[in-house]
């Protein structure tokens, strides 16, 4: 046998018997999973927009797909445009900032230290393109941006660009004092909703958020139940015809027809299935965080907590018990349940799976950390779990 396949029976086993609680994971449908193993998955198909064809034979169907993606999307996120073919999240960020930065002006986005993404960090692509990026004035104990001492500095630093979205994410923002905001000093607004995009769609999270950002993007596999990948969304003509030019041959070449076809299906379920979904995920968020915080293991910013699909633990909390983030997700694995190692727990695969009392997770995640085997309850509950919000394939 091909040890690569091995590999992937050994993994596909062993996430089969796991409670994943991981902020950026979700589990794909079966159909899903099947349009992302099709024949597609070894073909090109490239659109050259400025000629008016497709470099390669044989893509009638692949183009008629790409079209009825973006119209799903459009649909789903209640947009006029959308963009579905960046190969993932930051490559649709790297598409927005071409569009939407010149060299030598400036952004401003949410600092590392207060959940911000890395990757819009100076050194990176700011560094990359030519541009500077600052930090948005931000209140980490509240979790708001301050709004007072952001128009200080979108007088004095006048960037062309201001970029919302964390990694670590709990709490919607003001958008509408935020567009109103950056409007006034010339300055566009833009959403990376990367970890919150599912939520947005099943409109539990910020659902009118297009009527304040003039460009939302991000993520498909986190909250978002599809393949990994990325979308750009807009109501702006000029912007996506911006977005468009710098897709081909600036960002990427060829997209993935069959990541495509993947994410077209679960736009279908998303369209059908994503309030209640989206309103399990944050009910869920907030419930497990309450149980933990019952159990001993106090996460941040109670007694709110979450108002999305993550809880951020406190790292003095998991101390006082004897471990850091990064013991804290060993010791869970050993128990087969799966965290990251920087203190995010996630409910969003789990609430795809049916899973609605999520109190006993809590009390089994602490049960974990004061030394008990928890692995055998934790299968038990994995294996009753049955994926929904999709159609049932038997």
């Amino acid at each position: 046998m091909s040890r690569i396949l091995e590999l992937v029976g050994k993994h596909d086993s062993y996430r089969s018997e796991t409670l994943n609680l991981q902020a950026s994971e979700n589990i794909l449908s079966p159909n899903a999973r099947k349009a992302l193993s099709s024949d597609m998955a070894s073909r090109y198909s490239l659109t050259l927009e400025h000629e008016g064809y497709n470099a390669y034979g044989g893509a009638e169907y692949m183009e008629e797909l790409l079209d009825e993606v973006e119209k799903l999307a459009c649909e789903v996120f209640k947009s006029k445009y959308s963009e579905v073919r960046p190969l993932g999240g930051h490559i649709a960020a790297e598409v927005v900032l071409l569009s939407l930065v010149d060299r030598k002006r400036n952004i401003m986005s949410i600092s590392e230290a207060n959940g911000g993404y890395t990757g819009y960090q100076n050194q990176y692509l700011p560094q990359i393109m030519g541009f500077g990026n600052y930090n948005i004035p931000y209140d980490g104990s509240r979790q708001e941006i301050l709004l007072d001492d952001l128009e200080r500095l979108l007088e004095s630093l006048m960037p062309c660009l201001v970029v919302l979205g964390q990694s670590f994410f709990v709490k919607h923002y003001d958008l509408r004092s935020l567009r109103n905001l950056c409007h006034d000093h010339g300055c566009k607004l833009a959403y990376d909703a990367s970890h919150v995009m599912g939520l947005i769609a099943g409109e539990a999270f910020q659902p009118d958020v297009l009527n304040y950002v003039d460009v939302l993007f991000g993520s498909t596999h986190k909250s978002f139940f599809g393949p990994q990948g990325g979308i750009i969304l807009t109501n702006d003509e000029e912007i996506i015809e911006a977005v468009r030019r710098n897709i081909t041959w600036r960002a990427m070449d060829n997209y993935n027809p069959s990541r495509l076809a993947s994410l077209g299906v679960a736009m279908e379920e998303m369209r059908q299935y994503g309030k209640d979904y989206a309103r399990k995920v944050v009910k869920n968020s907030f419930d497990l965080a309450k149980s933990l915080s019952n159990a001993g293991l106090a996460p941040r910013f109670s007694p709110w907590f979450t108002e999305t699909h993550q809880i951020l633990l406190s790292e003095t909390s998991l101390l006082n018990l004897g471990t850091n983030f990064e013991g804290f997700s060993n010791i869970l694995e050993r128990n087969y349940i799966v965290v990251d190692r920087e203190g995010r727990i996630g409910t969003s695969e789990i609430s795809r799976l049916g899973i609605d009392e999520v109190e006993e997770i809590g009390e089994l995640i602490v049960s974990a950390l004061k030394g008990n085997d928890v692995s055998k309850r934790v299968k038990e509950i994995r294996r009753e779990a049955k994926i929904h919000y999709c159609e049932v394939v038997e």
